[in-house]
């Protein structure tokens, strides 16, 4: 059953899609486009299991095309109701949740931690990534500016656990010595701006907008944020994974969520003040978020949505030959051998299904 559908899925992507523009984050469909008066209908309510997703992180800005899929009902509208699970430092790792059956879907933000648990022996297969390069990177400020690999020779690194390791990587790919001093630190950027380092492991999300919003910094002025991806280490995050048995078994869910997810972020990229505001008084309410630092946010994180391939296909598409030649190297010098068949890794015929039927609606909603 499950070839037969990715044979139909071939067929589909080679004769009927030609709307991969229309879809595309940033392309000014709003979702009601898509759907017109999606909003408003409530008529039926969801009918297959709720599958439980495991977040990576706190319920803020960084999933709000997921809550906004969940406000605008296109969930509901797929006859699903998915079930947000907190992440967090307290949190289990969702490779974890999904590997004890205790998610379905999954959200990690580490391309590195997510492999580690496939080659622990997890069967775990990604369907997309939400971004096409990492956020993370390093965070410095003017008197100790880290801008390539060479800066960190001789730097006291600020980090939290496991962050030695990428640093390692970095130094590795670009052929220099291990020659930093690795300082444990929390994820408060305070520690860099009282001087107890030279340089922070933070994400262009996060942590630059307390300098900005806390401290009056200004960025490549005051403080200077480089991403791993610049310094060699390019890797998806937040990229959507589930179990292996449960993609054969589950298909026609994971497409409907995806389809739901895709629409929740489409209508986000027009409509990035409603995903914040949403966060701030629904979801991350007890979470004491505020609104401007949400917005900006919200506002960084789009540009690492996109990707040439994102323009051409859509927002989380993802490719197999992309993991192979520009993220395998960084994994291996990380020290990560035996690494799968990326063709086996990534599955992208839920994509495939679900940018089908979005093109399908939209050429309806055009008659």
């Amino acid at each position: 059953m499950f070839q037969q559908r990715r044979d139909l899925l071939k067929f589909l992507m080679g004769s009927a899609v030609t709307y991969p523009n229309l879809l595309r984050a940033g392309a000014g469909l709003t979702a009601a486009t898509l759907l017109p008066g999606c909003a408003e209908n409530t008529d039926s309510g969801p009918q297959l299991p709720a599958p439980r997703v495991a977040l990576a992180w706190i319920k803020n800005v960084e999933y709000a095309g997921l809550f906004v899929a969940e406000t605008k009902q296109y969930y509901t509208l797929e006859g699903i109701a998915p079930i947000f699970l907190n992440g967090g430092p307290n949190a289990p790792m969702p490779s974890v949740s999904v590997a004890a059956n205790n998610a379905q879907f999954g959200f990690d933000n580490d391309l590195r931690r997510f492999m580690d648990a496939v080659l622990l022996g997890n069967d775990l297969v990604m369907l997309g990534a939400q971004y096409q390069r990492s956020p993370g990177g390093v965070i410095s400020l003017s008197d100790r500016p880290i801008r390539k690999a060479e800066d960190l020779i001789g730097c006291r690194f600020l980090g939290q656990e496991g962050v030695e390791t990428i640093v390692d990587a970095v130094l590795k790919v670009a052929g220099l010595p291990l020659d930093y001093e690795f300082l444990p630190a929390g994820y408060s950027v305070a520690s860099l701006v009282e001087g107890q380092g030279d340089a922070y492991s933070g994400f262009a999300v996060n942590q630059p907008l307390t300098l900005e919003q806390k401290y009056g910094m200004r960025l490549n002025e005051d403080y200077f944020f480089t991403s791993w991806s610049e310094l060699g280490l390019k890797g998806y995050a937040n990229m959507l994974f589930c179990a292996r048995s449960y993609l054969r078994d589950n298909f026609d869910i994971a497409v409907k969520f995806l389809k739901g997810t895709i629409q929740g972020w489409q209508f986000n990229a027009s409509n990035i003040e409603y995903g914040a505001q949403l966060v701030v008084d629904t979801h991350g309410r007890n979470l004491g978020l505020e609104l401007d630092q949400q917005l900006r946010q919200n506002e960084i994180q789009q540009p690492f949505m996109q990707s040439p391939l994102t323009q051409e296909k859509g927002i989380f598409w993802i490719d197999a030959g992309t993991l192979e030649t520009e993220m395998y190297p960084s994994l291996k010098a990380a020290g990560r051998d035996n690494l799968p068949d990326p063709e086996r890794l990534i599955d992208t015929s839920v994509l495939s299904a679900a940018y089908a039927e979005l093109s399908t609606m939209a050429g309806q909603a055009e008659i």
